[in-house]
């Protein structure tokens, strides 16, 4: 079930909503029915250069030299 961002056009209210099989979404703020879906920017996670050694995988043995053995040159 995605969420969605919508601006409502009758309070301008934007509001996230939990939105299923496409029923209508009604603002939660009003309850108005004209809402305008809104671009959203979403969030992702990396691993860091200080705890995954640069963003490299951990090789199968657990260790590398650097020498190319697991990715690393």
């Amino acid at each position: 079930m995605p969420l969605y961002e919508y601006k409502c056009k009758k309070c301008e209210k934007i509001s996230e909503i939990l939105q299923r099989n496409n029923e209508k979404v009604v603002c939660p703020e009003c309850g108005g029915k004209s809402l305008e879906k809104q671009f959203s920017v979403f969030a992702s996670g990396s691993i860091s250069d200080s705890a995954g050694g640069g963003g490299m995988p951990p090789s199968s043995t657990g260790s590398c030299s650097g020498t190319g053995c697991c990715g690393m040159k």
